[in-house]
Formats: structure tokens, sequence, C-alpha cells
């Protein structure tokens, strides 16, 4: 499930494995988008791409299992 963007704008502020990760996903898919502008990818540019996408995802995984715990311990604490 996507995080809203007030969940992921506090996150950013307030935890710093999810803001150093979020900063890592924004580096990579600017790199993405640059690669992707060509018209021709060298076999190495093809390779960082594919690589840059694997990296995105784990990532993506990574800030989602942050984000579930963020939910988790704000719903305990609104419930005691």
């Amino acid at each position: 499930m996507p995080i809203s963007v007030d969940v992921r704008d506090r996150l950013v502020r307030e935890h710093e494995e999810y803001r150093r990760l979020y900063e890592k996903h924004q580096s990579f898919e600017e790199r993405l988008e640059k690669l992707n502008s060509r018209l021709f990818l060298s076999d190495e540019e093809k390779v960082e791409a594919i690589t840059l996408k694997k990296y995105k995802l784990a990532l993506k995984d990574r800030m989602a299992e942050i984000a579930k715990e963020f939910a988790q311990d704000e719903a305990d604490r609104a419930g005691h």
C-alpha cells in the first residue's frame, strides 16, 4: 500500500534511515532518467540501468517496511 505524501514527508524529516534511503532512491531515479533519455545505451549502460532498477526496488521495499512500522507505532500510541 502506498503511503501518503504527508507520511512520507514526515519520515524524511524524522527518520534518519528512511531519509537516507529516500535520497538514494531519488538519486538512482535521476540517473535512470538520464539513461532512459538516450537513444542508445552501451552494454555497460544497459547493465547499469538494470542494476539501478534492482537497487531502487530494494530501497523501496525497505522504505515500505519502515513506513509500515511507523504506521503501527502511531496506531499503538493512539490506542494507549
